[in-house]
């Protein structure tokens, strides 16, 4: 009876066996499944993405040219004001009558020449006499010009057209030369500033692409970068840049919020992958590539070297080239020369 079990017993494990296919097992149920893309060559660009803000080219301090008493404040902040208009008037009562002074001399000193200057045509009358009050006129007239100058240092006027941003002056106080009375911005010259970190100081000159967005608008234009300042701020290690921006629908204001993108690098024709295929265990990077195998596809652990990353792509300096079969989705599951079943996306 245990002798016919026995024989039982192996004719199934011989069945069994003959049933089974060692290659499909390995290249089956053991494989892993994953998704692939094929290594190709394109454009790479790495941006700078930084804030920055609207200035006038052509905004500028004014100040008193005297020390004196504000009598008068003529404008506001943000009223528009031409060259030459007057923004205050100052206490000259002093320098004022100095000239009514002179007026009076000069208009008798004008009349002692004509008469000396008859006397001359009838040869009558000293030819010193003559000449002291032709000098005189003329001191007199010298004299009335200097002081009519300084009295117009008690009108402060627009030295440029544009926008009053700031008043410092008010009725009542003393101004002086050291103190500002008034800001003016012109919005004709506008540009927008931003500081960039000295580490990009290589990456970026006046060749970049820079895209200027003013959100407060809802408007963006794109042009190059008009200027790339040399030297380094020591306080907080940057460097400044400039771009000319024209004032689009007459909208733009000083100190308005500006986002800049700046396009520092822009490569052709290089290897770009997903940062996220890319495994970097002990700082060592690689990939996974799928490989024809025998009969079935592998994984090929493949190491590579990459360089900058943008928007969660890595541009690829050494380790895969064109035509290569990268593994996208399933990575984390592979080790090197494991069995792969290749997904249709």
């Amino acid at each position: 009876m245990k002798q016919a079990i026995s024989i039982l017993s192996l004719l199934v494990l011989v069945s069994a066996c003959g049933d089974s296919n060692p290659n499909e097992e390995q290249s089956g149920s053991k494989a892993v499944p994953v998704y692939t893309q094929e290594v190709k060559t394109g454009t790479f660009k790495h941006f700078l993405n930084i804030q920055g803000t609207v200035e006038s080219d052509k905004t500028i301090l004014i100040s008193p040219k005297t020390s004196a008493t504000v009598e008068s404040v003529k404008v506001n902040a943000g009223d528009k004001v031409s060259k030459g208009d007057v923004l205050a008037t100052l206490d000259g009562e002093v320098t004022k009558s100095q000239i009514e002074e002179v007026k009076t001399q000069l208009e008798l000193a004008r009349t002692v020449y004509e008469r000396q200057q008859n006397l001359r045509k009838e040869d009558i009358g000293s030819e010193i006499e003559f000449l002291r009050a032709k000098n005189q006129v003329k001191s007199l007239e010298n004299q009335l010009a200097t002081l009519r100058e300084q009295f117009d240092y008690y009108t402060v006027r627009a030295t440029i057209g544009g926008t009053v941003n700031r008043v410092m002056l008010k009725e009542g106080e003393t101004a002086a030369p050291s103190k500002p009375a008034f800001q003016i911005a012109n919005s004709e010259a506008l540009k927008v500033t931003a500081e960039i970190s000295e580490a990009y100081i290589t990456r970026v000159d006046r060749t970049d692409s820079v895209t200027v967005k003013l959100p407060s608008l809802d408007r963006q234009l794109t042009k190059n970068i008009d200027v790339v300042s040399e030297v380094i701020d020591p306080s907080n290690r940057t460097f400044s840049i400039e771009i000319y921006i024209p004032n689009m629908d007459g909208m733009v204001r000083p100190n308005m919020l500006a986002k800049l993108r700046v396009n520092d690098v822009t490569r052709s024709n290089e290897v770009t992958v997903p940062l996220n295929a890319i495994q970097q265990p002990e700082g060592n990077a690689f990939v996974y590539v799928a490989k024809k195998g025998n009969p079935s596809w592998v994984a090929s652990k493949q190491p590579i070297e990459f360089g900058l990353t943008y928007n969660d792509q890595a541009l690829i300096e050494k380790g895969l080239r064109p035509g290569d079969r990268l593994v996208t989705v399933g990575y984390n599951a592979l080790s090197d020369q494991m069995p792969i079943t290749i997904q249709e996306n």
